[in-house]
Protein backbone atom coordinates (compact mmCIF):
# COMPACT_ATOMS: atom_id res chain seq x y z
CA UNK A 1 0.00 0.00 0.00
CA UNK A 2 1.20 3.49 -0.79
CA UNK A 3 -0.23 6.95 -1.29
CA UNK A 4 -0.57 7.49 -5.03
CA UNK A 5 0.53 10.97 -6.07
CA UNK A 6 2.12 12.48 -9.19
CA UNK A 7 5.83 13.26 -8.97
CA UNK A 8 6.16 15.92 -6.29
CA UNK A 9 9.10 18.19 -5.47
CA UNK A 10 8.82 20.13 -2.22
CA UNK A 11 10.82 22.94 -0.58
CA UNK A 12 11.35 24.60 -3.97
CA UNK A 13 12.61 28.18 -3.82
CA UNK A 14 10.64 30.65 -5.91
CA UNK A 15 13.56 31.27 -8.24
CA UNK A 16 13.90 27.54 -8.96
CA UNK A 17 10.27 27.03 -9.95
CA UNK A 18 10.87 27.66 -13.70
CA UNK A 19 13.64 25.03 -13.71
CA UNK A 20 11.36 22.35 -12.30
CA UNK A 21 8.53 23.33 -14.64
CA UNK A 22 10.91 22.95 -17.58
CA UNK A 23 12.11 19.58 -16.27
CA UNK A 24 8.51 18.34 -16.28
CA UNK A 25 8.05 19.26 -19.91
CA UNK A 26 6.94 22.87 -19.52
CA UNK A 27 3.71 21.97 -17.72
CA UNK A 28 3.35 21.56 -13.96
CA UNK A 29 1.34 22.52 -10.90
CA UNK A 30 2.87 24.99 -8.42
CA UNK A 31 1.39 25.08 -4.92
CA UNK A 32 1.67 27.24 -1.88
CA UNK A 33 1.53 24.35 0.62
CA UNK A 34 -0.17 26.42 3.32
CA UNK A 35 -3.26 27.54 1.40
CA UNK A 36 -6.64 25.92 0.99
CA UNK A 37 -9.95 26.42 -0.84
CA UNK A 38 -8.10 26.26 -4.15
CA UNK A 39 -6.08 29.38 -3.36
CA UNK A 40 -2.34 29.24 -3.92
CA UNK A 41 -2.60 26.55 -6.60
CA UNK A 42 -1.28 27.48 -10.04
CA UNK A 43 -1.61 25.26 -13.11
CA UNK A 44 1.21 26.04 -15.53
CA UNK A 45 0.77 25.01 -19.18
CA UNK A 46 2.35 27.97 -20.99
CA UNK A 47 5.02 30.65 -20.57
CA UNK A 48 2.18 33.13 -19.99
CA UNK A 49 0.88 31.21 -16.96
CA UNK A 50 4.41 30.77 -15.61
CA UNK A 51 5.12 34.49 -15.98
CA UNK A 52 1.85 35.28 -14.20
CA UNK A 53 2.91 33.13 -11.24
CA UNK A 54 6.40 34.61 -11.08
CA UNK A 55 5.05 38.17 -11.12
CA UNK A 56 2.94 37.66 -7.99
CA UNK A 57 4.06 38.73 -4.54
CA UNK A 58 4.27 35.66 -2.31
CA UNK A 59 4.15 35.61 1.46
CA UNK A 60 6.23 32.46 1.91
CA UNK A 61 9.55 31.29 0.53
CA UNK A 62 9.00 27.65 -0.43
CA UNK A 63 6.67 25.97 -2.89
CA UNK A 64 5.64 22.54 -4.09
CA UNK A 65 6.07 21.70 -7.78
CA UNK A 66 4.06 18.72 -8.93
CA UNK A 67 3.59 16.90 -12.21
CA UNK A 68 0.43 18.19 -13.88
CA UNK A 69 -2.26 15.66 -14.74
CA UNK A 70 -4.15 16.96 -17.77
CA UNK A 71 -5.01 15.53 -21.17
CA UNK A 72 -2.92 12.63 -22.47
CA UNK A 73 -1.42 14.98 -25.07
CA UNK A 74 -0.16 17.66 -22.70
CA UNK A 75 0.35 16.27 -19.20
CA UNK A 76 3.68 16.56 -17.40
CA UNK A 77 6.35 13.96 -18.02
CA UNK A 78 7.17 12.71 -14.52
CA UNK A 79 8.96 9.74 -13.01
CA UNK A 80 5.87 7.56 -13.58
CA UNK A 81 5.50 8.63 -17.18
CA UNK A 82 2.60 10.74 -18.37
CA UNK A 83 -0.45 10.57 -16.10
CA UNK A 84 -3.68 11.95 -17.52
CA UNK A 85 -7.39 12.36 -16.81
CA UNK A 86 -9.81 9.92 -18.40
CA UNK A 87 -12.54 12.42 -17.65
CA UNK A 88 -16.24 12.05 -16.99
CA UNK A 89 -18.78 10.26 -19.15
CA UNK A 90 -19.07 12.42 -22.31
CA UNK A 91 -22.06 14.74 -22.48
CA UNK A 92 -24.32 15.00 -25.53
CA UNK A 93 -21.76 17.27 -27.19
CA UNK A 94 -18.96 14.72 -26.69
CA UNK A 95 -17.24 16.83 -24.03
CA UNK A 96 -15.56 15.36 -20.97
CA UNK A 97 -14.72 17.13 -17.72
CA UNK A 98 -12.17 16.76 -14.96
CA UNK A 99 -13.68 15.91 -11.58
CA UNK A 100 -12.24 15.07 -8.20
CA UNK A 101 -13.70 12.62 -5.71
CA UNK A 102 -13.80 13.49 -2.01
CA UNK A 103 -14.26 11.02 0.83
CA UNK A 104 -15.18 12.16 4.32
CA UNK A 105 -14.19 9.50 6.83
CA UNK A 106 -14.28 9.14 10.58
CA UNK A 107 -12.24 7.09 13.03
CA UNK A 108 -13.15 5.34 16.26
CA UNK A 109 -12.06 2.44 18.45
CA UNK A 110 -12.99 0.03 15.67
CA UNK A 111 -10.99 1.86 13.00
CA UNK A 112 -11.95 4.09 10.10
CA UNK A 113 -15.40 4.31 8.55
CA UNK A 114 -16.87 6.28 5.61
CA UNK A 115 -19.18 9.21 6.30
CA UNK A 116 -19.89 10.95 3.01
CA UNK A 117 -18.82 11.04 -0.61
CA UNK A 118 -19.04 13.80 -3.18
CA UNK A 119 -17.30 15.11 -6.29
CA UNK A 120 -16.55 18.49 -7.83
CA UNK A 121 -16.42 19.21 -11.55
CA UNK A 122 -14.17 21.69 -13.34
CA UNK A 123 -15.76 24.71 -15.03
CA UNK A 124 -14.64 24.01 -18.60
CA UNK A 125 -14.37 20.76 -20.59
CA UNK A 126 -11.00 19.08 -21.02
CA UNK A 127 -9.55 19.75 -24.47
CA UNK A 128 -7.09 17.70 -26.49
CA UNK A 129 -4.98 20.71 -27.43
CA UNK A 130 -3.85 23.82 -25.57
CA UNK A 131 -2.72 27.20 -26.86
CA UNK A 132 -0.64 29.99 -25.29
CA UNK A 133 -3.94 31.64 -24.29
CA UNK A 134 -5.53 28.55 -22.73
CA UNK A 135 -6.95 29.01 -19.22
CA UNK A 136 -5.79 25.70 -17.79
CA UNK A 137 -7.31 26.34 -14.36
CA UNK A 138 -10.80 26.42 -15.89
CA UNK A 139 -10.23 22.88 -17.18
CA UNK A 140 -8.35 21.46 -14.19
CA UNK A 141 -9.44 23.42 -11.11
CA UNK A 142 -12.34 21.74 -9.34
CA UNK A 143 -12.55 23.89 -6.23
CA UNK A 144 -16.01 25.34 -5.67
CA UNK A 145 -14.95 28.42 -3.67
CA UNK A 146 -14.72 31.62 -5.69
CA UNK A 147 -13.47 34.94 -4.38
CA UNK A 148 -16.03 37.69 -4.91
CA UNK A 149 -15.27 41.26 -5.97
CA UNK A 150 -15.98 42.51 -2.45
CA UNK A 151 -13.32 40.20 -0.98
CA UNK A 152 -15.81 37.65 0.31
CA UNK A 153 -16.35 34.10 -0.90
CA UNK A 154 -19.02 32.48 -3.04
CA UNK A 155 -19.60 28.80 -3.79
CA UNK A 156 -20.38 27.45 -7.26
CA UNK A 157 -22.69 24.67 -6.13
CA UNK A 158 -23.75 23.90 -9.72
CA UNK A 159 -20.48 21.98 -10.10
CA UNK A 160 -21.04 19.88 -6.97
CA UNK A 161 -21.86 16.21 -7.56
CA UNK A 162 -23.50 14.48 -4.60
CA UNK A 163 -23.57 10.70 -4.46
CA UNK A 164 -27.37 10.57 -4.20
CA UNK A 165 -27.87 12.72 -7.30
CA UNK A 166 -28.30 11.59 -10.89
CA UNK A 167 -25.27 13.60 -12.03
CA UNK A 168 -22.98 11.46 -9.86
CA UNK A 169 -23.33 8.61 -12.37
CA UNK A 170 -21.77 10.85 -15.02
CA UNK A 171 -18.43 10.56 -13.22
CA UNK A 172 -18.03 7.07 -14.61
CA UNK A 173 -16.50 5.59 -11.46
CA UNK A 174 -16.99 1.97 -10.43
CA UNK A 175 -16.85 0.05 -7.17
CA UNK A 176 -13.09 -0.55 -7.55
CA UNK A 177 -12.53 3.21 -7.92
CA UNK A 178 -14.57 3.91 -4.80
CA UNK A 179 -12.65 1.33 -2.78
CA UNK A 180 -9.32 2.74 -3.95
CA UNK A 181 -10.45 6.28 -3.12
CA UNK A 182 -11.43 5.24 0.39
CA UNK A 183 -8.12 3.43 0.96
CA UNK A 184 -6.16 6.44 -0.33
CA UNK A 185 -8.05 8.73 2.06
CA UNK A 186 -7.30 6.49 5.04
CA UNK A 187 -3.62 6.25 4.08
CA UNK A 188 -3.34 10.04 3.80
CA UNK A 189 -4.98 10.63 7.18
CA UNK A 190 -2.73 8.05 8.82
CA UNK A 191 0.39 9.62 7.31
CA UNK A 192 -0.61 13.09 8.52
CA UNK A 193 -1.33 11.82 12.04
CA UNK A 194 2.00 10.00 12.23
CA UNK A 195 3.88 13.08 11.09
CA UNK A 196 1.99 15.28 13.56
CA UNK A 197 2.94 13.07 16.51
CA UNK A 198 6.60 13.79 15.75
CA UNK A 199 6.00 17.52 16.16
CA UNK A 200 5.08 17.39 19.85
CA UNK A 201 7.08 16.07 22.80
CA UNK A 202 5.85 13.76 25.55
CA UNK A 203 4.37 16.75 27.39
CA UNK A 204 2.38 17.80 24.34
CA UNK A 205 4.52 20.85 23.60
CA UNK A 206 5.36 21.91 20.06
CA UNK A 207 8.88 21.02 18.83
CA UNK A 208 9.89 23.99 16.64
CA UNK A 209 13.31 22.62 15.70
CA UNK A 210 11.83 19.39 14.42
CA UNK A 211 9.25 21.36 12.45
CA UNK A 212 11.95 23.59 10.97
CA UNK A 213 13.92 20.51 9.88
CA UNK A 214 10.83 19.15 8.12
CA UNK A 215 9.87 22.48 6.57
CA UNK A 216 12.79 24.89 6.09
CA UNK A 217 10.58 27.85 5.16
CA UNK A 218 11.93 30.64 7.35
CA UNK A 219 8.92 32.90 6.79
CA UNK A 220 6.48 30.25 7.98
CA UNK A 221 8.64 29.06 10.88
CA UNK A 222 9.04 32.60 12.18
CA UNK A 223 5.31 33.22 11.86
CA UNK A 224 4.57 30.12 13.94
CA UNK A 225 7.17 30.99 16.58
CA UNK A 226 5.79 34.51 16.91
CA UNK A 227 2.36 33.07 17.75
CA UNK A 228 3.50 30.27 20.05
Amino acid sequence: LRIAVPETIWDVARGDVPLWVERMGGVAVVKNPYSNAGQGVYTITSPRELDAFMSLAHRYDRFIVQALVGNSRWSSLGRDGRLYHIGTVPDRHGRIYVSDLRFMVGAGPGGFFPIALYARRARAPLTEEITPDTDSWAMLGTNLSVKADDGGWDTETARLRLMDSRDFNKLGVGVDDLIEGYVQTVLAITAIDRMATQLVNQKGAFRPRVFASMNPDEALVQEILDKC
